[in-house]
């Protein structure tokens, strides 16, 4: 039988924010009480979540309203990311939050010509965006999303007030996160776009583009905080179910970067494809190839979306030392593919399902494996035979 592709198209046409995204995922079915559950997972105190329904410009929307009991807070990149990664949050929540403040540390890096570890996050790092950030990555993971797809995003202009002074608008963070995107013209003297907004636009992005086929099952948008009269403050959400397509997949933009290397250690490349990987890398692989001078090397290669390859290729500078880069202009053609769970010896196994295959998630099988001291190589086998049973 196959299986149905749940897709979730993002319209950023007017914006987005940190509390537009959690609106909108609540208002798409998202439970308040399960994102609560899971933020009490991060050592962070005084916050609040307050969720209702509001209007802009005449259009019902979901308002996530996050209240702190603390002034807005400087913190360190470093800080956030230990802070995350020492938190008892979901694997899944906790390691997407990480790779959104990874994106934001290096694009406030860029802008301001430092290394990331002196980032010193203003409004990014209080409270509340720490909460929005989290939550909606929350969010996201109740929706069993397959595939997420972002529109083209509406941005304003002028100016605005930040911790450094005043700034442009788009802020620079926010043009630095943006890069490769779809973007036009909102005609408002405001910003519509917040670095975090953008970050997570980016970090959740499978794909950029226009709404994708199937059958509109739930749409719903999240509210921002203003109410102009030039636009609707909202960002719009819409659940698409449909049979994943045998074709080749829609095409969609991508980029490969590719560099050389002859003077890394093996645990230094495997660590760099961790990285690379956690900060938003599609995909990233090395090659043995043979150097001038007849040196035997690796070529590091990264496949990526154009909006994630400026921070992707500073990140491999800095883990190799490399002193060049080739960047191609490539398609991807993804096929549609969904996740399900089933039980192996007592333990849950997410498998992996598209139009012709399945396969279990081999880092669920190795926990199974080290808590029954069954083989990898039996229960694998096992999953295989229960997946297929399952689908009959």
């Amino acid at each position: 039988m196959s299986a149905t592709a749940r897709q979730l198209w993002l319209d950023p046409g007017f914006g987005a924010s940190g509390d537009m995204m959690l609106g909108a995922l609540i208002g798409l079915g998202a439970s308040p009480e399960v994102i609560r559950h899971d933020l009490e997972g991060l050592d962070v105190a005084g916050w609040d979540l307050t969720v209702g329904t509001t209007k802009r410009a005449s259009i019902s929307a979901t308002r996530a309203a996050v209240t702190t009991a603390e002034s807005p807070t400087h913190r360190r990149w470093s800080a956030i990311d230990r802070l995350l990664a020492e938190s008892s949050l979901p694997d899944g929540v906790r390691d997407c939050a990480r790779q959104t403040f990874e994106l934001l540390g290096r694009a406030e890096a860029g802008v301001h010509d430092i290394d990331i570890d002196e980032v010193h996050f203003h409004e990014v790092g209080a409270v509340d965006a720490i909460v929005d950030i989290v939550g909606s990555w929350s969010a996201l993971r109740q929706l069993s999303i397959d595939q997420v797809v972002i529109g083209p995003i509406g941005l304003g202009h002028g100016r605005v007030q930040a911790a450094h002074g005043s700034l442009p608008v788009p802020a620079p963070a926010t043009l630095a996160l943006l890069h490769g995107a779809q973007v036009h013209s909102v005609d408002t003297p405001t910003e519509t776009v917040t670095p975090t907004g953008a970050a997570l636009l980016v970090s959740m992005a499978d794909t950029w583009g226009a709404i994708p086929a199937g059958s509109i099952v739930a749409s719903a948008r999240g509210a921002g905080g203003r109410n102009p009269e030039t636009h609707p403050n909202v960002l719009t959400a819409v659940l698409i179910e449909g049979a994943p397509s045998a074709a080749a997949g829609a095409p969609s933009p991508a980029r490969v970067l590719a560099t050389n290397i002859d003077d890394v250690t093996p645990e230094l490349l495997g660590h760099a494809l961790d990285r690379l990987l956690a900060a938003g890398a599609d995909d990233a692989w090395v090659v043995p190839v043979a150097m001038k001078k007849n040196r035997p090397g690796h070529e590091l290669r990264v496949l990526c979306s154009p909006g994630a390859a400026d921070e992707l290729r500073q990140l491999i500078f800095e883990l190799t030392g490399s002193l060049g880069m080739r960047t191609e202009e490539v398609i991807k053609h993804a096929l549609a593919r969904t996740t399900r769970t089933i039980s192996v010896r007592g333990h849950e196994v997410r498998v992996k399902v598209g139009p012709f295959s399945s396969k279990p998630e081999y880092d669920d099988l190795v926990a199974a494996s080290e808590a029954t001291g069954i083989t990898v190589r039996q229960l694998t086998r096992e999953a295989v035979v229960i997946d297929s049973g399952d689908r009959v």
